[in-house]
């Protein structure tokens, strides 16, 4: 959840197999805060492990019209965030005329943002690499669990 850093719902567990969804908001190093919808619950990280076994839902809207698996060959608007969004990582502007091909050079850019963010090192696009891409841009006014630092 550390690695997505986004709002999720989780399905908790509980001794007697009795299933109860909540709503992850907040994460620190300690403790987990949980929206139990009239109000709002902190819970120590070792207390809310014995309870959720990792079955979870991210709470996440793409930039792009529809989500799906980016890789080599492939054109379109997705590609083109795809290209775009790791380009602004690094502060450089998109080549209009290669935008939406997945070439080998955008391959190399995922591998390489992969890599940077303890991802499968795969050069395809998978909803979590989109999703970690998503937040290491950090938009204003974009849910996260926790706060990240302002990109330089």
């Amino acid at each position: 959840m550390r690695a997505l850093n986004r709002p999720a719902i989780l399905t908790l567990t509980d001794d007697r197999g009795a299933r109860r969804r909540v709503v992850l908001s907040a994460l620190d190093e300690r403790s987990a805060t949980l929206d139990l919808g009239e109000h709002d619950v902190r819970v120590p990280l070792d207390e809310l492990s014995r309870d959720w076994f990792g079955e979870f839902t991210i709470v996440w809207k793409p930039k792009t019209s529809r989500t799906r698996l980016l890789s080599l060959g492939m054109r379109g608007d997705e590609v083109r965030w795809l290209r775009r969004s790791l380009k602004a990582l690094h502060g450089a502007a998109s080549d209009p005329e290669t935008d939406d091909l997945y070439d080998e050079a955008l391959a190399i850019a995922v591998q390489n943002f992969q890599r940077e963010h303890r991802l499968n090192v795969d050069g395809i696009a998978g909803l979590q690499t989109q999703v970690v891409l998503d937040t290491a841009l950090a938009e204003p006014g974009s849910p996260l669990l926790m706060p990240t630092a302002p990109r330089s």
